[in-house]
C-alpha cells in the first residue's frame, strides 16, 4: 500500500550533505511538503531533494524536517518532509542573504580551421560570496589554516571534475566544526550538481 497512490507522482533525487546521492525516488511534491513512501531512504534535515521539471530546469528543496510518520490503520510508514524551495535567496544561519548572479568572465573564441578544446568556467557572485563566508566562519578555529586551504582548493575547482574531491576534503577538515558550517552545506551541494 502507498500513501501517494492515486496522486500525480514524479521521480526525484536525494542529495545528502555528505554528497551521497539517491536517485529515482517516487515522490509527491505539494508546495512546502514532499511525500515519500520509501522509508528505507535516509532523509535528514539539511539534505536536498531535486527534481527536473518538464522545461528541463532543476528545482531544489532543502529538507527542514524529514517528517517521518508511523503508519496506522492501513496507512504505511511514510515521510511528509517539510521543505523550503531553494532560489537565488539562500538562508544562512537566521538571516537572509540575497545573491545576484553575475558572470565574472566570458571569452568568445574564433577558431579558423581548428578545434576548440578549451572550456569556460563561470563563477557567480554567489559562489565568491559563499567562499568568503566560509573563510569568515573558519577564522579563529584551531585548524583555521587547514580549513582555509581546503576552501581555496574547493573554490579553484568549481565547475571541474575535481570539485567533488575538494568538497570532500573541506568536509573532512571542517568535521569537528560542523555546527558552524552546516548552514552552508545546502549552498555547497548545489555546486556539486554542476560537476
Amino acid at each position: 500500500m502507498s500513501i501517494i497512490n492515486g496522486f500525480p507522482k514524479e521521480k526525484v533525487k536525494l542529495i545528502k550533505q555528505n554528497s551521497t546521492v539517491y536517485g529515482d525516488i517516487e515522490a509527491l511534491i505539494d508546495g512546502d511538503s514532499i511525500f515519500i513512501d520509501d522509508v528505507t531512504i535516509p532523509l535528514d534535515e539539511g539534505d536536498i531533494i531535486e527534481r527536473i521539471i518538464p522545461s528541463g530546469t532543476k528545482e531544489q528543496y532543502l529538507i527542514v524536517d524529514p517528517g517521518f510518520h508511523k503508519g496506522m490503520r492501513g496507512i504505511p510508514d511514510h515521510y511528509q518532509a517539510v521543505v523550503e524551495k531553494q532560489t537565488n535567496y539562500t538562508k544562512i544561519s537566521r538571516g537572509q542573504v540575497s545573491y545576484t548572479t553575475y558572470n565574472i568572465s566570458h571569452t568568445d573564441r574564433v577558431n579558423i580551421h581548428s578545434t576548440d578544446n578549451s572550456k569556460n568556467i563561470h563563477f557567480s557572485a554567489k559562489d565568491v560570496s559563499l567562499m568568503h563566508d566560509l573563510r569568515k566562519q573558519a577564522s579563529g578555529l584551531e585548524n583555521e589554516a587547514e580549513i582555509v586551504t581546503a576552501i581555496d582548493q574547493m573554490e579553484n575547482s568549481i565547475g571541474t571534475p575535481s570539485f567533488l574531491e575538494k568538497y570532500n576534503a573541506f568536509i573532512q577538515s571542517a568535521a569537528n566544526h560542523m555546527t558552524l558550517f552546516a548552514p552552508f552545506i545546502p549552498a555547497l551541494t548545489t555546486l556539486l550538481t554542476g560537476v
